[in-house]
């Protein structure tokens, strides 16, 4: 079948309607739109000139996001429990990804994404001599919808280190064979019309068997690497991330004034009721003055600062 079925068409929001070759980042490594809905797995190597778009169609298993405090514990004498410093933070995040194949051009697609990726594991080097002369190590961006996406520019990918990644071939599954068979004719079979339409005729040779599983799985961990500032300012408990990411870190909340509407000043009778207390009374006064300066904008806000430069919880 030389187009994807009508799943794959939809995962990739109509960005992709075939087996065709990654594409590459010159600049900007802004997200598909596909990625940040999360019908996609998008993972660019940035540590590659004009990087690869490494994508895979969202069937997660699971994802796991660990974050982890690290405390120094010193005793003081006579002290039954001891202080505890903050040393550091760090975040993991640990993905598992099925990649099923529902014909040729998808098993194509995904083993030429998956090939771009384990690739991509090597960092770069100066030349091409040497083994001693690394210009970068291997650093990702990864997005999947809100869940896996930096803060920054409105959620791009999450920058972070991948140590290895676990591909398993499922056999209990099967395997579609990619034989491309006149290639550069009108009579060629399905493998090798889609493998031409992709430009691939020059690199695959007349004939050569490719054994692709219908399902492979592949896990790996995300190690973090924030790009904006984390933690909280002394003085006015604001959050240091501040406009480059407010959202931390999934890309929703941290927010201390959600717009809330000015309450509305309540009917209050002038004249006590038969049975009503002085104290009361003064109760009744005080609420409605409050009101009245909430509606007019003078009354203090719930944290925010007095003349003395205190909030008010």
């Amino acid at each position: 079948m030389s187009k994807f079925f009508q799943n794959e068409l939809a995962a990739y929001n109509g960005e992709k309607n075939g087996f065709q070759n990654v594409k590459f980042k010159k600049r900007a490594l802004d997200n598909s739109d596909a990625a940040e809905g999360g019908s996609i797995l998008e993972i660019i190597p940035v540590h590659i000139k004009n990087p690869p778009v490494i994508q895979f169609i969202a069937f997660m298993d699971n994802i796991n996001d660990s974050f982890n405090s690290s405390t120094t514990a010193t005793q003081p004498f006579g002290r039954p429990d001891p202080y505890y410093i903050w040393k550091s933070n760090t975040r993991q995040i640990k993905i598992s990804l099925s990649i099923p194949s529902s014909g040729i051009t998808a098993a194509l697609d995904n083993l030429n994404n998956l090939s771009w990726l384990l690739g991509s594991l090597y960092p770069t080097y100066k030349d091409n001599f040497t083994t001693t002369s690394i210009a970068a190590s291997p650093l990702f961006r990864v997005r999947y919808a809100n869940l896996i996406c930096s803060s920054t520019r409105d959620g791009q990918g999450l920058l972070g280190v991948i140590d290895g990644i676990n591909v398993t071939h499922d056999f209990k599954s099967g395997f579609i064979a990619v034989v491309p068979e006149n290639m550069n004719s009108a009579a060629a079979n399905t493998a090798g019309r889609v493998l031409k339409e992709a430009g691939f005729d020059n690199s695959i040779r007349e004939g050569k068997k490719l054994l692709i599983p219908k399902e492979m799985k592949i896990g790996f961990t995300l190690k973090v690497v924030h790009d904006h500032s984390l933690g909280w300012d002394y003085e006015t408990g604001a959050w240091r991330g501040g406009l480059s990411a407010p959202r931390f870190p999934y890309d929703f909340g941290m927010l201390r004034d959600t717009g809330d509407p000015v309450p509305q000043a309540a009917a209050v009778s002038t004249t006590p009721s038969g049975g009503t207390s002085p104290r009361a009374q003064v109760n009744t006064r005080q609420e409605t003055r409050v009101v009245n300066e909430l509606n007019s904008g003078t009354a203090i806000r719930s944290g925010s600062p007095t003349k003395k430069g205190k909030g008010i919880e």
